[in-house]
């Protein structure tokens, strides 16, 4: 009897993941990438405990780790050096926990590595698609060519919009905040077991994450937060006066960003994206274009490693297709409005022009989130460890 095949649309993160679960179970499996070849897109962020886990699963935690830099903790201030938020990962009960600060590229091609071990993935690069979801087996078309599958994995990112015919319910709203991402050396005297954070009201944040040591140091990220109006400004002429700025905002940090030129930094985008069943038919949403938030709360990566686990997980467990997608919902389903929720009510505390939501930050969240329950409760939730189920 053939092999089941399975379309993955999307050859990040959550895409490669998948790949290699599904086809560890049997299938066989294509991924369309519309990238003209492999490369990892956007900057380091903070991998939580459960990604790790997925990590461990596929086999590719140890070389990870080896590239990236063990975090115990997030310290965010404001520029007067008031404490907004000191959490530490070794408060959560049960075996000791940390996140991982790592460049996207190090996750990246381990996964994709992987894949490519694999004799039943293939790769169709450069593959703008169309995705035809009427029948009861989703087809692919690419050019003049259409091929039937029996599943179709959409993980092709918040900017596809290959979802949206499929998935009319599906709310896709773009966050008037924006980031500016750059690779810097920490620091000195940056702790590199540490995310750092410093807010001027709402309407300036900056945070610096170690990602990698190297033979000179160790590496990091820089993000810095704009308004839709700054972002849409920013230019090589404008480069010089907000680089500037960054460096008055945090002068213990100027020397690490100095030599920073315009080519150095990526404008980020971000949406709050939720489908209320990211599945029809024989066609399943995993990742941001299911559900995407703004980078508050850095669960972007693990949401997406657990979608593609949790899928395989299902998949293997001897129902029907459609009985397997609804088991696949029921223990994601949780989790992933958790997390929406809480990036919906963070992320104007820390990017807004309005002084009540700041106000109301350092004044009435940060004190209330030393009461023990709300520390426990905001400690669980960095860690990704708020409803979270697996089969195993």
């Amino acid at each position: 009897m053939p092999k089941k095949s399975i379309a993955i649309i999307g050859g990040g993160i959550g895409g490669l993941s998948s790949a290699t679960f599904l086809a560890r179970l049997g299938y066989k499996v294509t991924i369309y990438e519309k990238a003209k070849g492999p490369r990892p897109f956007g900057a380091g962020f903070l991998l939580q405990p459960p990604g790790q886990k997925v990590l461990a699963e596929l086999g590719v935690l140890e070389e990870v780790e080896q590239l990236s830099v063990p975090i115990d903790g997030l310290v965010s201030k404001t520029s007067a050096d008031r404490q907004l938020l000191n959490l530490n990962y070794s408060h959560i009960q049960g075996n000791r926990m940390h996140g991982l600060g790592v460049q996207r590229s190090s996750i990246y091609n381990a996964l994709y590595n992987l894949a490519l071990s694999r004799e039943s993935i293939d790769f169709v690069w450069g593959a703008d698609v169309v995705l035809n979801n009427a029948n009861e087996q989703p087809s692919i078309q690419l050019g003049s060519s259409t091929q039937e599958y029996h599943l179709c994995v959409l993980a092709s990112g918040s900017n596809s919009h290959l979802a949206d015919a499929i998935f009319p319910d599906r709310v896709k709203k773009p966050y008037q905040w924006k980031c500016l991402w750059a690779n810097i050396k920490l620091p000195i005297d940056f702790s590199e077991n540490k995310l750092h954070q410093r807010c001027h009201h709402a309407s300036k944040m900056m945070g610096i994450l170690p990602v990698c040591r190297s033979h000179d140091g160790v590496d990091a990220v820089l993000y810095w937060s704009l308004s839709e109006e700054e972002a849409g400004c920013f230019s090589e002429q404008s480069f010089i006066v907000i680089k500037q700025e960054i460096m008055r905002f945090w002068p213990e940090a100027s020397m690490s960003i100095e030599p920073l030129e315009y080519a150095d930094f990526i404008v980020a985008n971000y949406n709050d994206i939720w489908t209320p069943k990211p599945f029809h038919k024989n066609c399943i949403l995993i990742g941001d274009i299911s559900h995407s938030t703004s980078p508050q709360l850095g669960q972007g990566c693990t949401m997406a490693l657990l979608d593609s686990w949790l899928l395989a997980q299902c998949l293997d467990s001897g129902q029907d297709t459609q009985d397997s997608l609804n088991e696949w919902w029921r223990l994601r389903k949780r989790q992933v409005k958790y997390v929406r929720y809480v990036s919906k009510l963070l992320t104007p505390l820390y990017q807004s022009d309005k002084k009540i939501f700041w106000w109301f930050r350092d004044y009435i969240v940060a004190p209330l989130g030393k009461v023990p329950w709300l520390y426990k409760l905001q400690i669980n939730t960095l860690a990704s460890n708020v409803f979270l189920k697996t089969k195993r």
